[in-house]
């Protein structure tokens, strides 16, 4: 060292340094050293790194030099164990194929004594390890010996590592202590490597064998090939006692050397070899050399399936089944990956988000806000149990109703994933995810751009098509390519291009109505996030005034599109909404949503106004077309039935323009629900508009119910009473936080009746659709006398008033409209719930409610709400078994239809009445005519997408087909059946499918569609829901048939359970189809019970006798009057009672002969289902009614005489 002691300058000069110099500019980037270093380091030779030798200016021998690794110690040691145990509790999901896979490899390496290698691929996260786990675990059980591998990113950079460890592993000096390794690994090496070799292993186990004359004469790279020898030899001896399996996992960071290794290791011996790999990582060319033998195998890891994903939840939250709104949460953020699902359940259970409930305790609530654990009941069983044990309690989670999970932030690990995942892309590319992440999970293009302004569409497009080459976002219809040209003005709020019809006239261009027209092909531009986490990232990386400013920009742009499609004409789901809580005068000139103070990019603008209700002005072709008169509704042509049906059919040929409506203009209005109003919703509540918010969960949730999801509509109507907050004990001391309307209120409480009724929940029902009447200014009474006053104000009084005619549509007209609207809908749920009930007092309930629905709906004056309501009348007549008014209520709706067919409404009215014609013609016994009138319904139904109507259609035309003995169609109409409500929520639905699947069990042939164990199964779980406590004629036919079934097999204590749960039900059924089937079915068991039951097991059931089956058959006809059909099947069962007396009378030679092996009948003589019906085909009713009359009349002697 130079330099002046008095300038404090200094400098080092010499050999070394000049040799430092010119090793910085022969190895630049690198740590290197040169070879005396490398000795006096005393560091192990795994930290150093050969480098080749290079020429350097004014040095002769530079010797040799060392790149350094880095200081690792002990790094082979500690590695016997992977990243992850395996779960007992938890098998293995989604994994069969990849299992198999490995299963080939084992088999054909034990018997063709081949080197096999399976090579899983699959992201973070995926499963890999525990895929690994799961196979070490099959290994050992087989006694195989399993050499586990787990390797991490620093691995890769030092040379022969991977085999070095496994060696470790191998000869068991992993994790014996480091006085003790010499002597073992001595051991190990006994007998199979010579003595003077042993010296080779001390560089790589950290030993000290005397160092041999042979071995100082080798070089380096003699020393490592006489290594990979002994290796080889040792593992050689090794698969002649044991087969062995190697399991490296992450293989991705093994080095080259290990790479080559192993590929030489392949082909020379009998070894099994199971790798994972991580597809984003580039492997190096020994490593694709190694990929490309004929003895490995690559398997990708394919995400998990969402029910697997589901059940998995489940098992880390323990419970039995998750709401919907957490089935979308886990499936959005998690794409199938395993990793992610247990991060979120862990982070939702420490942010104590979720409530528990023991499954056996819920029962029936009288209040709105204990829901939730119920409507998880009656949804539960879309998710298989967790693999619980029956004596184990079982729980089921819901989300606390404060809780919005939209908003839930993700947990530190899984936004680590994320950021990095946005880090990869480009600055254009994060802006547009980061615009899109706003948007939601699914967004159109066009929204994308009006949030984007200083974007042209072209530089969109190329963005887009860049992150959907990566698959960052995908197209939801995956065969959807990205249009050539533009066809949005942000300023016209457009969605899609119009129809081709459309765009030859441009007075329509811009109408409203031809925006929803292009609303309604929403697969042409919607995209959705295709990477798991990085929306949810992204969201979470604007700042909060931007964040709100953005949400406020989306709900500008679709607040004009909350409404119904084009093709059902416009208007808001909640008939008239927006007319009956605006005012005219208060919306005139106002800005509906907010004002900038600049015009420049959306990040940079500050809200200046609040968010809007929407106003009248903005109303649809169904809200602004003119409505007729009293005097012209009344005046209309009445037509007969035959002229009706003769014109159904004109429309629904060929070349009917009508029929092209049908097919041309699809209703999409469950996807503005999903595009529109779901993420309306939520914007709303971010920018903190709950006036707003409320009203379009008002919508979100009806048009739920209109889509025939009974649960989103739940959860719609919990987030908006959310809003409201906790309801009051005292009626004066009710406030909400959020101010909303009268009607609003009515129309909350007219929403949630619906669906309490669809959960089972009659007495909150009742109770909610009682209050939304009085709300409406429409009372409806508690008591007896009261429903006498009213009913002599309905059939008097306000008769008299109907007649005068209405004013001109005017805005207050609207809001009237709005009103009787939501005034029929609780009438008429009001009678479906007192018709559930069979007292004498619910009966005179429903009689008055269904006598206000209809002077409600006359005062409406719309000709498809007047011809609903008539088919409605008509069924609830016919299920109180009256025929006059039964026959009288369809000739009504019939004459009302005159106009239903040239608007969409009217088309749901028609396939409503023709829905109601069939069910008469199966209820009369015209069986052909109601199976092509079930046809024609179907057609319609199944072009309106009502899948509420089409079942009900689907079950008429079943029991049609059924009762004619065409059971192969009864077949295929069950198959059309199980594809409408297998994959929704609907228990009421499945009851009735697989009610029907026994009946073609117990009659069909020996045709089935459903299994008996299945049947058995779904009511053993589904018996004690509220919806079916409350369905008292399904439930009638399920018992019967059950016991029929178990009759069958004379399992009589099966029998005599489910007979006695029949005969609990018969009496609180009526007349209705459903009603009278069960009835008949209960009737049989009667008779098999008298004629095939011993004695011997009746235990805790009394043996009936002749007189009782004769007095149920006697009710039997008095009950079910209109309901004929079913009237000489009852005949024939009672006169089979008559003929053989009493049980006591009966001897073994005249007991009706054993069943059939498809139980095609149980009576000896006279079937009743045949291909020729009895009823010799249209038969007058009339005609029917007396001869039923005389038989009656007839029977009654011949019971008098059997009971004498």
């Amino acid at each position: 060292m130079i330099g002046a002691v008095a300038r404090h300058e200094y400098t080092v000069i010499g050999p070394k340094v000049s040799l430092v110099a010119r090793m910085i500019t022969a190895y630049p980037g690198l740590v290197s050293c040169d070879e005396v270093t490398y000795l006096r380091s005393m560091l192990p030779a795994y930290n150093f790194k050969k480098l080749p030798q290079k020429m350097m200016k004014n040095i002769s021998n530079p010797g040799k030099m060392y790149e350094y690794l880095g200081h690792r110690r002990c790094i082979m040691f500690g590695k016997r164990h992977l990243a992850r145990e395996r779960n007992k509790n938890h098998p293995l999901l989604d994994r069969e194929k990849e299992l198999e896979a490995f299963q080939m490899a084992w088999q054909e390496c034990l018997h063709q004594k081949k080197g096999q290698a399976v090579l899983y691929e699959g992201g973070k996260g995926c499963g890999k390890s525990q895929l690994l786990a799961e196979i070490n675990f099959l290994a050992h059980k087989e006694q195989h010996r399993v050499l586990p591998l787990k390797l991490k990113e620093t691995d890769f950079k030092q040379c022969f590592y991977a085999i070095q460890t496994l060696m470790a592993i191998f000869f068991e000096i992993d994790t014996c202590p480091a006085y003790y390794r010499q002597e073992c690994l001595h051991k190990q090496l006994h007998g199979m490597v010579e003595e003077t070799l042993h010296c080779l292993f001390n560089d790589l186990f950290f030993v000290k064998f005397p160092l041999s004359f042979e071995v100082s004469h080798m070089d380096d790279l003699t020393r490592q090939k006489k290594v990979k020898a002994c290796f080889f030899q040792v593992l050689q001896e090794a698969v002649r006692e044991t087969p062995l399996i190697f399991l490296i996992d992450e293989a991705q960071y093994m080095d080259t050397a290990s790479w080559e290794f192993l590929e030489t290791l392949l082909s020379t011996v009998p070894i099994i070899m199971v790798m994972t790999l991580t597809p984003t990582f580039t492997l190096c060319g020994c490593a694709q050399h190694f990929l490309q033998s004929s003895q490995a195998v690559l398997v990708p890891i394919l995400k998990l399936a969402a029910t697997s994903l589901l059940r998995m939840a489940c098992w880390e939250l323990g419970v039995v089944s998750i709401p919907q709104e957490l089935q979308i949460y886990l499936l959005h953020r998690c794409f199938g990956n395993p990793l992610y699902c247990e991060v979120l359940c862990q982070d939702l259970l420490s942010k104590d988000i979720l409530l528990f409930h023991d499954l056996q305790k819920v029962e029936e609530n009288s209040k709105w806000e204990n829901l939730s654990a119920n409507a998880m009941k009656s949804t539960m069983y879309g998710i298989f149990p967790a693999g619980s044990e029956e004596d184990h309690e079982l729980y089921i989670c819901t989300v606390k109703d404060d809780v919005n999970l939209d908003t839930v932030l993700l947990p530190p690990l899984l936004k680590e994933i994320a950021v990095n995942q946005l880090d990869q892309l480009s600055p254009a590319e994060q802006l547009l995810v980061k615009c899109a992440a706003v948007i939601g999970h699914s967004f159109h293009i066009d929204l994308l751009q009006h949030l984007l302004p200083g974007w042209n569409k072209n530089k969109l497009l190329q963005v887009l098509r860049a992150l959907v080459d990566i698959h960052v976002l995908c197209w939801i219809n995956k065969s959807q390519e990205l249009p050539a040209d533009s066809i949005i003005v942000p300023s016209s709020i457009k969605i899609i291009e119009q129809i081709k019809e459309e765009k030859k006239k441009k007075s329509d261009a811009d109408s409203p109505l031809s925006l929803q027209e292009e609303l309604s092909l929403p697969q042409t531009e919607v995209l959705e996030f295709g990477v798991p986490l990085i929306r949810e990232a992204a969201w979470e990386l604007w700042p909060k005034a931007q964040q709100i400013a953005l949400h406020l920009e989306c709900a500008y742009f679709l607040q004009d599109l909350a409404c119904r499609c084009g093709s059902c004409h416009g208007g808001d789901f909640v008939p008239f909404h927006r007319f009956a809580i605006c005012s005219t005068k208060s919306c005139n000139g106002t800005s509906r949503f907010c004002s900038y103070k600049d015009t420049g990019s959306v990040l940079t603008q500050v809200i200046t106004d609040k968010l809007q209700l929407p106003s009248p002005q903005d109303s649809f072709q169904f809200q602004t077309k003119s409505f007729r008169s009293q005097e012209a509704f009344t005046s209309e042509h009445c037509r007969t039935e035959e002229e009706f049906l003769d014109q159904v059919n004109r429309k629904l040929s060929q070349d009917s323009p009508e029929k092209d409506m049908l097919t041309t203009k699809p209703c999409h209005c469950e996807d503005i629900l999903k595009l529109v109003l779901s993420p309306l919703t939520h914007h709303c509540l971010v920018i903190g508009e709950t006036t707003c918010a409320f009203y379009y969960l008002l919508e979100a949730a009806a048009a739920s119910l209109d889509l025939s999801d009974n649960y989103m509509a739940f959860l719609y109507l919990k987030k908006a009473s959310s809003l409201l907050g906790q309801p009051s004990a005292f009626s004066f001391l009710k406030k909400h936080k959020v101010k909303i309307c009268q009607f609003e209120e009515a129309t909350f409480c007219c929403l949630r009746s619906e669906v309490c009724f669809n959960m089972g929940q009659i007495t909150l029902a009742k109770k909610l659709a009682r209050q939304a009447l009085r709300l409406l200014k429409r009372n409806f009474p508690w008591t007896w006398f009261g429903v006498l006053f009213q009913t002599f104000l309905e059939k008097y009084w306000r008769s008299c008033s109907l007649s005068q005619p209405p004013n001109n549509p005017s805005e207050n007209s609207k809001k009237k409209l709005a009103v009787l609207q939501q005034q029929v809908h609780c009438l008429s749920l009001l009678w479906q719930l007192y018709n559930l009930e069979t007292t004498a007092s619910s009966h005179r309930f429903a009689c008055l409610a269904t006598l206000m629905q209809k002077n409600s709906a006359e005062e409406f004056a719309n000709e498809a709400q007047v011809v609903c309501t008539y088919v409605a009348l008509s069924q609830f007549s016919q299920n109180t078994g009256d025929r006059d008014k039964w026959l009288h209520c369809e000739q009504m709706a019939i004459q009302k239809s005159s106009l239903c067919w040239f608007s969409r409404e009217g088309l749901l009215a028609t396939a409503q009445l023709m829905q109601a014609l069939a069910y008469t013609k199966l209820c009369l016994g015209h069986l052909d005519f109601s199976i092509k009138l079930g046809f024609q319904a179907h057609e319609i139904c199944r072009h309106l997408k009502k899948p509420a109507l089409e079942n009900l259609v689907l079950s008429v035309l079943f029991r049609s087909a059924f009762l004619k003995k065409k059971f192969d169609l009864c077949v295929h109409v069950l198959e059309r059946q199980w594809v409408l409500i297998s994959h929704g929520h609907d228990v009421l639905g499945l009851a009735c499918f697989y009610s029907a699947c026994l009946d073609l069990l117990l009659y069909g042939e020996g045709l089935l569609c459903r299994p008996f164990g299945e049947c058995l199964h779904f009511i053993q779980h589904c018996e004690h829901s509220c919806i079916l406590n409350s369905q008292s004629n399904v439930m009638l036919g399920v018992h019967s048939s059950l016991a029929m079934w178990f009759a069958q097999d004379s399992q009589w204590n099966l029998f005599e359970h489910h007979f006695s749960k029949a005969r609990q039900l018969v009496k609180r059924t009526n007349a209705s189809l459903f009603g009278s089937h069960g009835f008949v079915r209960f009737l049989e068991c009667h008779v098999l019970m008298l004629q095939k039951m011993p004695d011997s097991v009746f235990m805790h059931t009394l043996p009936e006798t002749c007189s009782q089956t004769l007095k149920y058959c006697k009710e039997f006809f008095s009950r079910c009057v209109t309901c004929p059909v079913y009237h000489q099947w009852v005949s024939e069962l009672k006169a089979s009672v008559m003929r053989y007396g009493k049980r006591e009378s009966i001897s073994s030679t005249n007991i009706i002969r054993p069943f059939d092996t498809c139980l095609a009948r149980i009576w000896i003589e006279g079937e009743y289902l045949e291909e020729n019906h009895s009823f010799g085909g249209h038969l007058g009713i009339q005609r029917f009614d007396r001869m039923a009359d005389v038989k009656e009349n007839k029977n009654e002697e011949e019971i008098q005489e059997c009971t004498c």
